[in-house]
């Protein structure tokens, strides 16, 4: 999945043509998606899912733009676990 990532104010916003998460933190966003992406069955029969996450590009200003895209592009990484594992990854 591939999410465009935005700062407003006081939270976090991911979003594409279909959905949108949005977050006080990163954390907090993490969660909201990590819980959407168990719930839909996108990590059912499969160990991990990868959502991509690209900083909305034009919030920052030009001038700082050639140093700043690295800073803000993310790759959350949700893994499945298995029956006898307490780890902390989410069940599907």
């Amino acid at each position: 999945m591939d999410l465009t990532l935005s700062y407003r104010g006081n939270k976090w916003i991911a979003h594409n043509d279909k959905m949108s998460f949005s977050g006080t933190t990163l954390d907090d966003l993490d969660d909201k998606i990590k819980t959407f992406v168990v719930k839909s069955g996108l990590l059912k029969n499969k160990n991990m899912y990868k959502v991509k996450m690209y900083f909305n590009n034009a919030e920052i200003p030009a001038w700082i733009r050639q140093y700043a895209q690295h800073y803000f592009n993310r790759v959350l990484i949700i893994k499945a676990r298995r029956e006898d594992e307490n780890d902390g990854f989410i069940k599907p």
